[in-house]
């Protein structure tokens, strides 16, 4: 059972939290609600498009640049329709009219190419983003707000992502994504159109997540995540993408945001830069607090060691008087902590109670665009961009006689400038092109080194260069008519340090049916360069060393994927995909063994071994259900299931399990709201997610004994599996509107049961015992958020 301690802290915040929701009142407050609309396919503003707020009579028609603007909104949640003679329609649900910020949207409308009796499918809220970059199947659309819905998701992008269909994420500690039994380092984040490094606190180099999220959530814009057959525009990922955007911050009021929470000490300013120009500013700036958490008796899973970091998120738009605009944008964070080695300290998942570890990271990305219209179906946009990650770790040992494997010493580097154009042309309503090219030129440093009883510290990767990775794709979408839809394309992209190079075709069809109904199907080739850091590992020869690895290929990825959805007339949707993944040219050993790139990312770290060839294999396949109802009447619901079967082989040739094949994954959420007391609002929310344990290597505990040090049967790789995970969490929000500020708490009590879910087994050299690792308990997670 959790400590006493932290059951009285618990019953404190839920008290508070249920006393300020009795004694607060509120009275009919209101608020502006504006965006712009454009043309789905040139991006273009368009002009005289009709927007109605659902069930009122308020409304407003866009000016010639597509904008709108509607007062005296009530505060709560609205519903939008747009239409425009020409297009199709286009309704937005779920939008929040808070009183203290301006409700801000944009609406995509697709043109008409031809009159139906019958109803066809329109893509729904998630995937309109994911329409407008030409993807068929396996997208999923989000904005802020969906973040911080869901029970759980700590305002986290990536844990939000969990939830969807074909999405694992077993570990408590961090936010790793697991995509269809992939490797995590499989996955893209890309932002604002950039390609960019770990963008959470704590990653390792290479390491696509973290324990806490960089990324504030209060400046995302529409954004959509793809766990598979992405289209061209993605590249350089054999799993997903995130494709995240920067909202742009008000052009026409001034507005700050404060709030604390698990998270840190966060604060935010947007508006206009003066009152006779459109530009725009929006700047978020956050610290960590866990320190103050920790002393609430509030475990935040690290043990005794408290972690610092703090982060900052900012975008500045620019319109010019010729059809163009200039953006701004960029995020970055540092991060630090300190364990000490302790047997008592065993209340986290980062290091070994008998060691020293001192880790340190830096993240940061800036960039600035030109968009440019050269009339109403051409565009381009330049993107000039820089991004850069340092990691510094030291491991020091506690045991003098184990000293060999406890010693380790890290600083990397790694940094790129990029330039990169994109156009966009819409020919008609049927055909539409997107071509881009991408130059980007990576430096990189490395010293790192282990040390050796007989040689003291040996290095492993040691370098310090340059080379240059080119891309380019083009994208080409045909509608056959209003049902049929291809979704086209071809990506290419070489990597001068070894002259590797990778062309890819992409192809996707999706056919409306009648009564809101739809059958998709796609493939996909994609390829991945191997983590920078990775072509650099040595191998010692005699008295010099070798760098083995310089020449892997690129790993493959080969995917197909078909789908049906259907939408009803009460809001639900079903959506039903399946797939195969085969993967080739993955990096295995020259010695037969069991070892495979694909396994990387279990645990923390994304290091690989030297002496690499790209001979092994692996095969991915499942089936997954989505059953939604958006946020509509006061609630909504979400039940996905996967059921797969991830393999690989390594280069003894056998047929293993990957670590990542838990085989299923079960998540159901739901969420209502009320409202009370006047225009405030209380909200409760639910999650319960159950999936297939660990995988597992069993530990040889007689050889361990006998070596002094963890022994492993390597012929029974990942055979062993640990129960059940199990996870309920419940989410209790209140929201007040008052006249000029809205104030916001939640408290989020996570794993409500308590459940032991197993992190791993490791092997105490000291005692010659195999000891179980348990991720966290019971933990309640609370947040106050004010906006005026």
């Amino acid at each position: 059972m959790y400590p006493e301690k932290l059951k009285r802290r618990t019953y404190f915040l839920l008290l508070l939290f249920v006393l300020t929701a009795l004694v607060s009142h509120g009275q009919e407050q209101y608020q502006t609600l504006r965006g712009s609309v454009i043309d789905q396919q040139s991006r273009r503003g368009l002009a005289q498009v009709s927007v109605q707020i659902t069930g009122t009579n308020l409304g407003a028609t866009t000016d010639s640049l597509g904008n709108f603007l509607i007062q005296q909104v009530s505060v709560g949640r609205v519903s939008l329709e747009a239409s425009h003679i020409g297009y199709e329609p286009s309704r937005l649900f779920n939008i929040v009219v808070e009183s203290g910020k301006e409700a801000i949207v944009n609406i995509e409308l697709l043109e008409k190419i031809g009159i139906s009796e019958e109803t066809v499918l329109v893509t729904g809220r998630r995937e309109k983003l994911a329409a407008r970059q030409m993807a068929t199947v396996s997208s999923m659309e989000f904005n802020a707000e969906d973040t911080r819905r869901f029970a759980g998701s700590r305002n986290d992008v990536a844990r939000m992502a969990s939830n969807f269909a074909g999405v694992n994420s077993l570990n408590d500690g961090s936010n790793d994504i697991i995509i269809r039994g992939n490797s995590p380092l499989g996955l893209l984040w890309r932002l604002e159109g950039v390609d960019i490094p770990n963008p959470n606190h704590f990653g390792s180099l290479g390491a696509t997540g973290g324990p806490v999220g960089m990324l504030n959530n209060n400046v995302i814009g529409q954004s959509a995540f793809y766990t598979g057959a992405f289209p061209a525009q993605f590249g350089n990922a054999t799993a997903g993408a995130f494709d995240l955007s920067l909202r742009s911050g008000n052009n026409s009021k001034r507005e700050f945001t404060g709030q604390i929470g698990f998270n840190g000490l966060e604060l935010g300013a947007e508006g206009p830069f003066s009152k006779k120009s459109k530009a725009s500013y929006l700047v978020y700036y956050r610290y960590s607090i866990p320190g103050l958490i920790s002393s609430l008796g509030v475990d935040v899973g690290t043990g005794a060691a408290v972690p610092a970091y703090q982060d900052i998120s900012f975008k500045v738009d620019l319109p010019t008087k010729k059809a163009g605009q200039f953006t701004l944008f960029g995020m970055g964070g540092t991060s630090n902590i300190n364990f000490k080695g302790d047997l008592k300290d065993t209340a986290n998942f980062y290091n070994d109670p008998y060691s020293n570890l001192y880790n340190g990271t830096k993240m940061g990305v800036a960039g600035m665009k030109h968009t440019y219209f050269f009339n109403n179906t051409t565009s381009y946009t330049l993107t000039v961009a820089a991004t850069g990650t340092n990691v510094t770790t030291r491991q020091d040992s506690l045991d003098a006689e184990r000293i060999a494997h406890k010693n380790f010493r890290q600083n990397g580097n790694e940094w790129r400038y990029l330039a990169s154009l994109v156009v966009n042309k819409k020919f008609s309503a049927t055909d539409r092109l997107t071509a881009g090219i991408t130059v980007d030129q990576l430096h990189y440093s490395y010293n790192d080194s282990s040390r050796n009883a007989d040689y003291g510290f040996i290095p492993f990767a040691v370098e310090k260069n340059q080379t240059q990775l080119l891309r380019g794709f083009a994208q080409w979408q045909h509608r056959f008519n209003p049902r049929l839809t291809l979704n086209t394309g071809v990506y290419s992209q070489y990597l001068a340090l070894n002259s590797n190079t990778s062309v890819e075709g992409r192809l996707g069809l999706r056919y409306a049916l009648p009564a809101a109904g739809a059958l998709t199907l796609a493939y996909g080739k994609h390829s991945q360069m191997q983590s920078l850091m990775s072509y650099f590992h040595e191998t010692r020869v005699g008295d010099t060393y070798i760098q083995t690895n310089r020449d892997l290929d690129f790993t493959q990825s080969h995917h197909l994927v078909a789908g049906w959805e259907k939408a009803l007339k009460n809001n639900w949707k079903y959506k039903l995909e399946a797939y195969t993944q085969l993967l080739r040219k993955v990096p295995v050993e020259k010695r037969s063994s069991d070892w495979s790139a694909l396994n990387i990312g279990a645990g923390y770290g994304s290091g690989l071994e030297d002496s690499l060839v790209n001979k092994g294999t692996g095969t991915n396949y499942g089936l997954e259900l989505t059953i939604e109802k958006p946020f509509a009447e006061g609630y909504y619901a979400l039940a996905t299931v996967s059921v797969f079967d991830s393999k690989y082989k390594g280069s003894n040739g056998i047929a293993h399990n990957t670590v990542f094949n838990g085989n299923y994954v079960a998540n159901a959420l739901a969420g209502k709201e009320w409202h009370i007391a006047g225009m405030h609002t209380m909200g409760a929310d639910l999650k319960v997610v159950t999936a297939g344990g660990r995988r597992f290597t069993a530990i040889d505990e007689a050889a361990s004994k006998t070596a002094g040090r963890v022994i492993y049967y390597e012929s029974r790789s990942f055979e062993e599996k640990t129960r059940a995970y199990f996870r309920l969490d419940f989410k209790l929000t209140y929201r007040m509107n008052n006249k000029g500020f809205m104030q916001e708490f939640f408290v989020d009590f996570q794993n409500v049961t308590n459940h032991k879910n197993i992190f791993n087994q490791w092997y105490d050299s000291r005692s010659g015992k195999i000891r179980t690792q348990n991720q966290l308990g019971f933990w309640p997670n609370f947040n106050y958020r004010i906006q005026f």
